[in-house]
């Protein structure tokens, strides 16, 4: 694993949840005095003139922008596995955040499906959701080339309850679009699998021909009374939750075998970890770092 390479990033709206808008600017010069960092996440901002300082930093400070869109298509309840005219809002609002990931300078905009439906109603649904993807692809490609459309699966049955979801309707998904020309990539996340109670070093050996974006995040899965039980993506390590030292150590092994840190395939590995009640979020983001890079390095001695 010496020859490890990958791009890091940091998912700025679960890294800093109580910022404002107008904390943005400050705090992503602050991050880039982080060595470490080299790639942000972010989400919608509606402030064009926020919006037009933050390009100015992002274009000369970071390696590249990844826009999140699942946030506010939630809030907007812009599902794109919806019916009728609910499922063509959501496709217009998507557009909205493909152009505005296109001003932000983002190379890949994550969406997200919408809510899970009854089991005989599943097949109907992810047909809708395809059918989004394959316009919004065809939106993409004519209007916004350089942004990639990437999937963002999320529980289905745990927290968020979303139609994607496991892993094989994710690849079902991706060879849809395939068949209709186009290219949908797929963004993986460490909690989201165990979540989904899938085999981490299975899914990501399924899906290493599509994938080449990864969350580093944690969760609560043992005690559904528990109050950070879910998608709350607690730091690592947290007490009686999935993800630790070991389990990262692992992860990074399986990544490497797997071939997503080769100098062929530069992965960006992104820190989602979500500082808890009264914590200094710097400090949970330093604290996230400095754990990810002692388990880089245990995993490259054994």
């Amino acid at each position: 694993m010496h020859d490890a390479e990958f791009n890091l990033s940091v998912v700025y709206p679960q890294a800093f949840p109580n910022s404002r808008e107008e904390d943005l600017l400050s705090d992503l010069q602050r991050l880039t005095t982080i060595d470490s960092i080299n790639v942000i996440e972010l989400t919608t901002i509606p402030d064009f003139r926020v919006r037009k300082e933050a390009l100015n930093i992002l274009e000369s400070l970071f390696r590249t922008v990844i826009f999140l869109a699942g946030l506010p298509s939630f809030k907007r309840k812009a599902f794109l596995n919806a019916e009728g005219e609910d499922r063509l809002r959501a496709i217009e609002y998507t557009k909205h955040l493909i152009e505005e990931a296109s001003e932000l300078g983002a190379s890949a905009i994550l969406v997200v499906s919408g809510p899970d439906v009854p089991s005989h109603q599943r097949d109907a649904s992810r047909s809708r959701f395809s059918e989004s993807l394959i316009t919004l692809c065809q939106f993409g490609e004519s209007n916004f080339p350089d942004v990639q459309i990437r999937l963002e699966h999320t529980d289905r049955d745990i927290h968020r309850r979303q139609l994607i979801g496991p892993t094989s309707d994710s690849l079902w998904l991706i060879n849809e679009v395939a068949e209709r020309g186009y290219s949908l990539d797929l963004n993986l996340d460490l909690s989201h699998i165990l979540q989904l109670h899938e085999d981490v070093r299975t899914t990501l050996e399924v899906t290493r021909d599509h994938c080449s974006h990864f969350h580093l995040s944690n969760c609560v899965l043992h005690d559904t009374s528990h109050q950070l039980f879910g998608d709350h993506h607690p730091p690592f390590g947290y007490p009686d939750s999935e993800v630790g030292f070991t389990e990262l150590v692992k992860t990074f092994q399986d990544l490497n075998e797997l071939g997503y840190l080769s100098s062929n395939k530069v992965t960006t590995l992104g820190i989602e970890v979500v500082p808890l009640i009264g914590d200094d979020p710097w400090q949970t983001l330093e604290d996230a770092i400095l754990t990810i890079k002692a388990a880089i390095i245990k995993a490259i001695q054994e």
